[in-house]
């Protein structure tokens, strides 16, 4: 898998550093992170498309998706 370098300051990396458990990667913690915190956009996207959306019983959905 091919690697890239990036520039942060060594508080930062201190901070990363601390977040590491076990194996894990610096990857590993960053993707972690992230996905802990989506960005402010895919949040407003969201909640403008639950707002759009009409809203469906639970077994409709069900329903809808073969479950």
């Amino acid at each position: 898998m091919p690697t890239t370098t990036v520039p942060v300051k060594p508080e930062t990396l201190a901070r990363l550093r601390s977040y590491r458990v076990g194996g894990a990667t610096y990857d590993d913690v960053l993707n972690e992170l992230m996905d802990d915190r989506p960005p402010v956009g895919f949040i407003r996207e969201h909640l403008r498309l639950l707002k759009e959306e009409e809203f469906s019983d639970w077994k409709d959905v069900r329903k809808r998706l073969r479950l």
